[in-house]
């Protein structure tokens, strides 16, 4: 605190009058005791600040203490602040990786997962095309084997009525043998027709007259068709009365075979047939008068048996005539 103090000179002055001496006596009075107070509050006002000044000391060394601190604290932290943010930096790198990772990884999935859809589907369609296939390789097999055996049924009934082939056998007995497509067995019926080939001129031509009326390219082809024509007619002699020699009469022909029959037999149905015939045939027979609780039923016909024989005896020489001009012949 600063205190004003009034200045009054303490020299008397040379002339002063009775007022101005009591007013100077009056000043001075008031001066000196203004200037004992003023004493009085000078030491007690610097003893405060002295201690207030210390305590301000004191808290601002505290003050700097703490500072310092606080300081080395905040240094400390946003180290560690500096650190957090590098650790938050990179785990929020590394979640965003993640994030696109798992993204990725489900556009994969959903890939996937259409994928299998496509390969359920394609294995279902497998599975039913091998079901499919199986039933038709079993429908292919069961044609197969039906048509071989209506192929080897006919092949019989071909080769067993050889002496009559017409234009249209004779391609089938070459192509078949020779294993030949539809076209060139076409050529070889138009070829046939054209010369009026039959079976008995088949009988008299040799392996080179195979080779050029059919124009076979190979020779062992030839050898092969007329060895195989040859076997035929070992297999199947014709009969006698085949040539012409004289008319067989039609009783004495099986229904079935048309052949002359050796063992004829009554079914049930009143007909004659060949023994042998009738018994390979008559499941392919519609006629179902023909069994009594599916046994066939067939009854000798001597009487006929006896009359075929007769016939047969009477065209003997005829018949050894013929076998030798086809022996003969194949030669």
């Amino acid at each position: 605190m600063i205190f004003g103090v009034l200045m009054v000179p303490l020299n008397k002055p040379e002339a002063m009058t009775i007022s101005d001496q009591i007013l100077f006596h009056q000043s001075l009075k008031h001066y000196l005791d203004i200037e004992q107070q003023s004493k009085f509050v000078f030491f007690t006002d610097i003893n405060t600040t002295t201690k207030e000044f210390n305590e301000i000391i004191e808290k601002q060394n505290s003050t700097k203490q703490k500072i310092d601190e606080k300081y080395l604290q905040k240094i400390q932290l946003k180290k560690e602040a500096d650190e957090a943010i590098m650790r938050y930096t990179e785990c929020v790198k590394q979640y965003n990786n993640l994030c696109w990772m798992e993204s990725d990884l489900e556009f994969e999935k959903q890939q996937k997962k259409q994928e299998i859809g496509y390969i359920d589907e394609l294995l279902a369609f497998n599975d039913k095309l091998i079901k499919d296939f199986c039933r038709l390789n079993e429908n292919i097999q069961k044609l197969t084997q039906d048509n071989q055996k209506w192929i080897d049924e006919h092949w019989k009934e071909l080769q067993e009525k050889w002496c009559k082939w017409n234009s249209q056998e004779i391609a089938i007995f070459i192509g078949h043998t020779l294993k030949c497509e539809k076209s060139k067995m076409s050529i070889l019926y138009e070829t046939i027709k054209k010369n009026t080939i039959d079976s008995m001129a088949l009988l008299k031509m040799s392996k080179k007259d195979w080779m050029d009326t059919f124009e076979l390219k190979k020779f062992f082809e030839a050898c092969l068709v007329y060895d195989s024509f040859a076997q035929i007619c070992h297999n199947y002699p014709m009969d006698a009365m085949s040539y012409g020699e004289r008319d067989i009469p039609k009783e004495y022909l099986c229904p079935l075979s048309t052949r002359i029959m050796t063992d004829p037999v009554i079914a049930l149905d009143g007909v004659t047939y060949d023994r042998s015939s009738i018994i390979n045939h008559y499941h392919n027979l519609s006629n179902s008068s023909l069994t009594i609780d599916g046994e066939l039923k067939l009854f000798p016909d001597h009487f006929l048996q006896q009359k075929i024989q007769n016939f047969l005896k009477s065209s003997k020489q005829i018949k050894q005539n013929i076998q030798q001009n086809l022996f003969e012949n194949l030669l």
